[in-house]
């Protein structure tokens, strides 16, 4: 459930972003300052890869990660949606860190919306983890 939750939480955090990038809402909601703006981090050069906004990866990144999450509470005994959970929010997570890293070394700027967003990602990846872990003792135990 918390994984559901986290994966919602993200999606509708990338739908912010990228209305917000599109220009379709505004960034005032967190432009507290020169550090800590939406609108510098969301609307810059880095928030487009190869004519894609990271938001929009981020929406369809989380749909797919709920779709997979629902399918595996429906069928908790199939094991390679627990891999596909484990390594496609792995894959996302080092995605967020790079992100992280141009906001905090290039950009020298902070989007609290992708960060939340982004710590959606580490606590998805975190439950993921555990449940390959959870798993795993299982097999050893059969």
């Amino acid at each position: 459930q918390w994984m559901l939750l986290f994966a919602f939480v993200g999606l509708v955090l990338s739908f912010y972003a990228f209305f917000h990038n599109r220009g379709f809402v505004s960034g005032t909601l967190c432009d507290l300052n020169a550090k800590i703006n939406c609108d510098i981090v969301n609307k810059g050069p880095y928030s487009v890869i190869a004519g894609i906004p990271v938001s929009l990866l981020g929406i369809i990144g989380y749909f797919f990660l709920i779709v997979a999450t629902w399918l595996k509470r429906k069928n908790p005994e199939d094991k390679s949606l627990t891999r596909f959970l484990l390594f496609s929010s792995l894959g996302a997570l080092l995605f967020t860190l790079y992100l992280s890293a141009l906001e905090a070394f290039v950009i020298q700027a902070w989007c609290l919306i992708c960060v939340t967003s982004q710590l959606m990602m580490l606590f998805f990846t975190y439950c993921s983890f555990r449940i390959f872990i959870f798993e795993r003792k299982q097999k050893l135990l059969v």
